[in-house]
């Protein structure tokens, strides 16, 4: 099979708690049920039993400064700036959670997820069904921080699951992307649609400050669009370093 060259995989992330920071990893295990161990829980309100939403409400913007870790277990840890790990289900961390955000909050599990569904914790809804895969570019992040002369963007920013090393400069290159399939390593991907960003692209996190400049300038270069969705069909993994390739034209219309 003829494939173009694109890049590699820089990095491999994965969010095991939705809302607060993820895990870099070395490799990811991928299904046609989304990455393993990724965004299976999440914070809500008690009061009303709400999501968490930091990029709406600035009450739950401290959940960017909590960060979730997995590594080689079946239930996710958090941890607080100055404290941790707490278990999901240690007994002491609504407590802890409330006391940090100010009013009740405590750990769920997404609805709809009953392949993996842990019925220690509430069940709660998701506010978007998420993409098996988030791919973004070092290409794409050098020219929006051109554009808005930044020094540098964090990549962290744009919540990736796979930030891809790229060539070349001055452009989107996702945009090119979609509906066309790509290979990374040895995982096909097909590109589904481009990211449309919200107000987490502005909001501080840990080491990144908050810049309103950021969105700004993707509304307005882009149309609202950073990054792109993929989904798989197969099980796979990806990993560091894995070669990205994509399907050349003429195979894509043979």
């Amino acid at each position: 099979m003829q494939l173009d060259g694109i890049g590699k995989v820089l990095e491999v992330w994965r969010y095991p708690v939705s809302s607060l920071a993820g895990e870099r990893c070395e490799t990811i295990s991928v299904s046609p049920a989304g990455i393993a161990g990724d965004r299976r829980f999440g914070l809500f309100d008690q009061r009303t039993g709400l999501s968490a939403a930091p990029e709406q409400e600035p009450r739950w913007r401290p959940a960017l400064f909590l960060s979730a870790t997995l590594g080689e277990e079946t239930l996710p840890q958090i941890w607080f700036p100055d404290e941790g790990p707490f278990w999901l289900d240690d007994s002491t961390l609504q407590q802890r959670l409330t006391g940090y955000f100010g009013f009740p909050v405590a750990v769920g599990a997404y609805g709809g997820m009953e392949d993996h569904a842990d019925y220690r914790f509430p069940v709660i809804s998701n506010r978007y069904t998420p993409e098996h895969l988030h791919l973004v570019t070092t290409t794409s992040l050098a020219h929006l921080a051109a554009i808005g002369a930044f020094a540098e963007l964090d990549a962290r920013r744009f919540r990736p699951s796979v930030l891809i090393e790229t060539q070349g400069e001055g452009e989107f290159v996702e945009n090119a992307w979609i509906g066309k399939d790509l290979r990374l390593g040895a995982m096909q991907v097909t590109v589904t649609e481009p990211t449309k960003r919200c107000g987490m692209t502005l909001v501080a996190q840990p080491e990144i400050g908050e810049e309103p400049n950021v969105l700004r300038n993707i509304l307005r270069h882009n149309k609202r669009n950073f990054g792109a969705y993929a989904r798989v069909s197969e099980p796979g993994e990806i990993a560091v370093g894995d070669r990205v390739t994509q399907l050349a034209a003429s195979m894509l219309t043979a």
